[in-house]
């Protein structure tokens, strides 16, 4: 549980269990079935505020995992814009405002990836293994580095636009 959770929510408490129901529709628009520990998680602990960082996001709950899957795909975005995440993956929960963890439905167990600063890196790493990790305190960027994965990871050009040839001339005198 986190008082410091996703989006700026803050609880006094956990939050209550989601329902069959959400969790059925999340399923449903997505359409991939949730991976099993993270179905537990939301109908038998709390929908969302909890675990790392800000906590997993809540499912429906204003802007919550399914709302934000929703408006990525479907907006329209700038050339400039990242491309949208695969159909079957979602925000999970987020470090900060640049950082955060995205979870792959596709895969049975939920495949962990990591958005950092706009760029995102499929890891080699489930959320079985990626809860684990987090619980053994080894969450950390040098556990991450080595477990990205370059199939379906994207990372932009963040590189200024090319100069134009220097019109500075070294006098002859040097």
């Amino acid at each position: 549980f986190h008082s410091g959770s996703p989006r700026g929510r803050r609880y006094t408490t956990p939050p209550d269990v989601t329902s069959l129901a959400a969790v059925e529709e999340v399923e449903r628009v997505v359409g991939h079935p949730m991976p099993p520990l993270v179905r537990r998680l939301y109908l038998e602990i709390a929908d969302g505020g909890i675990g790392p960082f800000n906590g997993f996001y809540p499912l429906r709950d204003g802007p919550g995992m399914l709302t934000d899957y929703v408006e990525f795909l479907t907006c329209e975005s700038a050339p400039t814009d990242p491309p949208p995440t695969p159909a079957g993956v979602l925000f999970f929960c987020f470090e900060h405002a640049m950082s955060g963890m995205l979870l792959d439905f596709r895969h049975p167990e939920g495949q962990m990836w990591l958005w950092d600063q706009g760029d995102r890196h499929k890891l080699d790493l489930t959320f079985p293994q990626w809860l684990e990790a987090w619980l053994g305190g080894c969450l950390t960027d040098q556990f991450l580095e080595p477990r990205k994965l370059q199939d379906e990871s994207w990372v932009g050009s963040w590189v200024c636009e090319e100069l134009p040839p220097s019109t500075f001339e070294v006098p002859d005198s040097l």
